[in-house]
């Protein structure tokens, strides 16, 4: 043995040289005063062991021991004795290996532990608190010699720590099959198993002659669902309720029930498992369900706040963890060498979102449609003001102007559209997608046109906005004199910033309504009522740009989210629902109004108000909650802004 200052090592040495479970204290304070001494050159923290005052020190270091519960004393004929902790775990280590290689060896019990040995050494627990823990995860020390508490009538199972709990239940396994193995045995209780469980003879003989045959496979099925559990306690119950005829007990019939009691433990922390397993996998299958449900898209956020049919938050149903894991698994594994069945793309302003491949074509089918009339008019009175004012536009004449100016018109109207045709995915979603009559977005490796995206064309667009011009625009002579007059920059074309956006429209209507709002609160008297809704008037629409993107306004906004989650088919049933809502939006702010204070009303309480209102009875039918508690949020700032002063 190397030289060593350690007090709990020197002990376990001596125990182990000498073959004996205990060493008298006087004797271990002689032996380790002769050791410093013979090794204090080797070892400086010898030294205080050579001194005359070393019984002191040794007494130290022994009172630490106890405490920490590395070794017992106790006293025997007015001798003290020590036990060191990590010699019986040595010991019952190479107990375990002994019954490892012959299964007819009893099971470390308390009742073989000498009668001199103290109790200290012993660690109690429950047998389910250090199955379930261990089998969660196994974590080896040398520290403790645990004895294993089943029922009152069943004697400890000893374990050392540094020993798996997996290969115990092997080893119970083991005894088992060696118990039903033996002809009578076998016969005795399958015909047991047989007579309680009619109609089920066939999967009762294989399961029992599998395990007789092969344990390792039982403890597998072990962990799985069906009718395996049932059987495992139903054999459990037999074996014990034939031991308990015995009156004595022998150490192999003490080992076959303490087999018992283990492998119903183990069963009960499968079957646990298994379940919670079952429902993780049913409330992740629930979220795969919505997230191929309108809007399609989401992002960490929208999928964190999911719920399930009953309004339940999924996150709860499964730990965010397993949800990283799940939503990892589902955009990294492939089948086929296709793409993963669940996609990550980004917009333009670095948001990230989730979007099943399946859904990516319609969506951009859907964003396309939506988009068309809004670009299009936007662009025809864009056009139709710069024509009126004799100026003109490159993009009114060049098809490639005219491709960059749709695509600052994407990426202002719908920046989710602008991701997907930014992505990378997007030529392989469309190699894959076998939909008869789909459209190719890709032609020779490049993304087609956006003007055949949106089926808009440059002349219809610009001859509309023609269309919209006085009559005398359209005299050749006239015009032209007039254009040298009134023209910019002598009727050259202008080109614009790649950043510019052409729905000048909206911000003049945000400007006449932020007027609007202006005059109606400088009209308000100074009453206390008035003068507080006017407050809150003014809140909300300070609070509108964190709802509204700066390319729409708040009815558009209301417009999209209501289309997202309303899918009532047919005009009056959409339109029923939509007022329903509102209805409820209404009635519910003004409760809320009596005691709502503008330096209260934030951004963060029309979240609440709005995540509230989803919650209740009213709301749990309509599937798509985040469109509809973004709905909410705005119809709660569009109130506020209107709310009248009387």
């Amino acid at each position: 043995m190397a030289t060593t200052s350690n007090i709990l090592t020197l002990l376990t040495y001596n125990c182990t040289k000498q073959k004996t479970p205990m060493i008298e204290y006087d004797q271990f304070a002689d032996y380790i005063h002769r050791y410093a001494q013979h090794h204090m050159d080797e070892n400086d923290e010898l030294i205080p062991y050579c001194s005359a005052d070393y019984r002191d020190t040794l007494q130290s270091e022994i009172n630490n021991l106890l405490a920490d519960r590395q070794i017992a004393i106790t006293n025997i004929r007015n001798k003290d004795f020590l036990f060191a902790v990590p010699y019986f775990i040595d010991k019952y280590n190479t107990m375990y290996a002994s019954i490892e290689a012959n299964v007819l060896v009893p099971l470390p019990s308390s009742k073989d532990l000498p009668k001199a040995v103290p109790e200290d050494i012993l660690t109690k627990i429950p047998a389910d608190e250090i199955i379930f823990s261990r089998l969660d995860k196994e974590e080896p020390s040398d520290r403790y010699l645990y004895a294993i508490s089943f029922s009152k009538n069943l004697p400890e199972l000893l374990f050392p720590s540094n020993y798996k709990i997996y290969t115990v239940i092997k080893l119970c396994l083991n005894k088992l099959q060696q118990l039903l193995s033996k002809e009578e045995s076998h016969d005795y209780f399958l015909k047991k198993l047989t007579i309680s469980n009619p109609g089920k003879e066939l999967s009762i003989k294989t399961f029992f002659n599998q395990f007789c045959q092969n344990p390792e496979v039982a403890l597998e099925q072990l962990k799985t669902t069906g009718d395996t559990f049932y059987y495992w306690s139903q054999l459990g119950y037999f074996i014990k309720q034939d031991y308990t005829k015995l009156k004595d007990f022998t150490p192999e019939d003490i080992s076959i029930l303490q087999s018992v009691a283990v492998i119903e433990v183990a069963t009960a922390y499968y079957k646990s498992r298994t379940a919670e397993r079952i429902a993780v996998e049913a409330a992740l299958e629930t979220l795969d369900g919505l997230m191929k449900n309108p809007p399609y898209y989401y992002t960490m956020d929208n999928v964190l706040k999911l719920k399930d049919k009953n309004g339940i938050p999924l996150l709860g149903q499964y730990k965010e963890d397993q949800l990283k894991e799940h939503l990892k698994k589902m955009t990294t594994e492939s089948i086929d060498n296709q793409l993963p069945q669940l996609l990550i793309f980004k917009t333009r302003d670095d948001v990230g979102y989730y979007i099943f491949k399946e859904r990516v074509i319609p969506l951009i089918h859907r964003l396309a449609n939506e988009v068309r009339n809004i670009i299009r008019e936007s662009l025809i009175k864009s056009w139709f003001s710069k024509l009126q004012a004799y100026d003109s536009l490159l993009e009114m004449h060049d098809n490639a102007e005219f491709e960059l100016c749709l695509e600052r018109e994407i990426s202002a109207v719908e920046p989710i559209l602008q991701g997907l045709l930014d992505s990378a995915f997007l030529p392989v979603v469309c190699l894959e997608d076998q939909t008869p009559g789909h459209i190719m977005y890709y032609r020779d490796g490049q993304l087609i046109p956006y003007s055949e995206i949106l089926m808009i064309s440059r002349q219809e667009i610009l001859a509309d906005a023609k269309l919209r011009l006085p009559f005398w625009y359209t005299i050749p002579v006239l015009s032209y004199i007039l254009k040298l007059i009134f023209g910019k920059n002598g009727g050259k074309k202008k080109k614009r910033s790649k950043d510019s956006v052409t729905l000048e429209d909206q911000n003049v209507k945000k400007a006449i309504e932020k007027e609007t709002f202006k005059r109606r609160d400088e009209d308000d008297s100074i009453d206390p009522l008035k003068n507080r809704r006017r407050e809150l008037r003014k809140a909300a629409f300070d609070m509108e740009a964190a709802f509204v993107p700066e390319s729409s306004t708040l009815d558009r906004e209301l417009k999209n989210y209501m289309h997202e989650w309303n899918d009532r088919i047919g005009k009056q049933n959409y339109d029923n629902l939509g007022e329903d809502v509102n209805s409820l939006i209404r009635d519910y702010m003004r409760k809320v109004l009596k005691t709502l204070r503008a330096d209260s009303f934030n951004v963060e309480r029309v979240k609440h108000l709005a995540e509230s209102l989803v919650a209740t009875p009213s709301m749990m039918k309509i599937k798509n909650h985040p469109a509809l508690q973004r709905y909410i949020e705005l119809y709660i700032i569009s109130i506020i802004k209107n709310l009248k002063s009387n």
